[in-house]
């Protein structure tokens, strides 16, 4: 799309300062609308030179704030030009609000993901964000710094990160770091983000996101049987260490509370009512979204347990992630489960297992989980088999009537 284009540098007189100073002004001009800004300079008039917009020789700093125009114009420039390229629309504002928000100075790709981690670190400090979830977003920066070393440079201009380098980074994750599909979609989501973050701010002009499509694989979720559950719960473990960990994991099967919520489940959150009944409602880490989980027997007994024990306000001890997960991996091996055990496999477990093959309506179990969207729970529904040959014979019996009384079919044929 054309746009007729054109900027300017002038002082404001109107409205001298207390040292007799001008301030510099730009004027951006698209489509014979304009847009100021001021430049935070101020000269005397006498300094400048009306017929090239600039500052005179006589002033003693007129190379240095020359320079600056310079770069202003070219900055400009080049905005006004990438918008062109890709056929966006351009008012003056837009320029200016970009303008106003890098300075003279584009912003590069790193500089950009590096205020994403700062605010991440401070989001976790603050706990409001798991420090896992922080810690992936140092992950991304520092894959994004290793792509543009394998593109020949320290970093790159946030307005050179087009549709084709989004492309070579897909690439960069799917080959140098043989990352698979859906964890490259991932990184990708993030740095989507990222880059979100920075047009919706005025960063950048354009969005290189807004026609690439994150690809994703139905991925297969690992959960334990009803059998492979009893045989971890009868087990006898000496190790203080592995029953630590059987009693969280076990305590997981049963709520279907992830590893990250766990780590942070008070004992007041545990609610008793005079019924004896226990429920748990918590904010999950992941999305703040509410979860409401009512105890089931083998979980209650296992908080009751953990609620008597110890002063600590949090239920079970802490056991960093990296560490439950290599003790699950033992507890595995002895238990003689060749399923890759981790906390993920036990909510994976209690929606399944525990929850949709015992009946449990999907919308209940959406509820339980704290899932923000009812797609997300029903893929779970589709991988429980036995819930589908349990409902088909529940079908099969209701049908048992649908018999005819005549015809090519006998009732002794159905």
């Amino acid at each position: 799309m054309r746009h007729s284009f054109s900027i300017y540098f002038y002082l404001k007189r109107r409205k001298l300062q207390k040292d007799s100073k001008s301030t510099i002004m730009l004027r951006i001009i698209v489509n014979n609308k304009a847009a100021d800004v001021s430049l935070k300079m101020s000269i005397l008039q006498e300094h400048w030179d009306k017929q090239n917009r600039r500052v005179s020789d006589m002033n003693p700093e007129a190379h240095d704030i020359n320079a600056y125009l310079d770069k202003v114009s070219s900055t400009l420039q080049h905005h006004y030009q990438q918008a062109q390229l890709e056929g966006k629309q351009l008012t003056a504002s837009m320029l200016k609000q970009r303008f106003m928000t890098t300075g003279s100075n584009p912003h590069s790709l790193l500089e950009i993901f590096d205020k994403q981690v700062k605010d991440a670190d401070r989001l976790a400090h603050a706990g409001q964000i798991s420090m896992s979830h922080s810690n992936r977003h140092k992950l991304v920066y520092r894959r994004l710094e290793e792509f543009c070393k394998k593109m020949g440079r320290q970093d790159m201009p946030l307005e050179q990160f087009n549709r084709q380098m989004i492309h070579e980074l897909e690439l960069f994750f799917r080959t140098d770091y043989r990352l698979s599909i859906n964890t490259t979609a991932k990184m990708m989501s993030m740095v989507r983000k990222g880059i979100l973050w920075a047009y919706r701010c005025g960063i950048i002009l354009t969005n290189p996101f807004s026609t690439y499509r994150i690809k994703k694989e139905e991925s297969q979720k690992q959960y334990l049987n009803k059998q492979e559950i009893i045989r971890i719960m009868n087990k006898r473990l000496d190790i203080p260490r592995l029953a630590s960990i059987r009693d969280i994991f076990i305590f997981s099967c049963f709520t279907g509370i992830a590893y990250s919520d766990i780590c942070r489940l008070r004992k007041d959150q545990i609610i008793s009512d005079s019924g004896k009944s226990m429920y748990i409602h918590l904010y999950r880490t992941k999305t703040n979204h509410p979860a409401f989980i009512p105890l089931l027997p083998q979980a209650k007994k296992i908080a009751s347990f953990y609620i008597r024990k110890g002063e600590s306000e949090y239920l079970f001890p802490t056991i960093s992630n990296q560490k439950s997960n290599a003790y699950l991996k033992e507890l595995a091996d002895i238990c003689h489960i060749r399923k890759r055990v981790t906390f993920h496999v036990a909510r994976h477990t209690f929606a399944v297992t525990v929850c949709l093959e015992n009946g449990l309506p999907i919308e209940t179990l959406s509820k339980m989980l704290g899932h923000t969207n009812l797609k997300v729970t029903q893929a779970y529904a589709r991988i429980t088999y036995r819930k589908v040959t349990e409902d088909m014979k529940v079908l099969k019996n209701k049908l048992k009537d649908w018999k005819p009384e005549s015809g090519p079919m006998k009732s002794d044929d159905i």
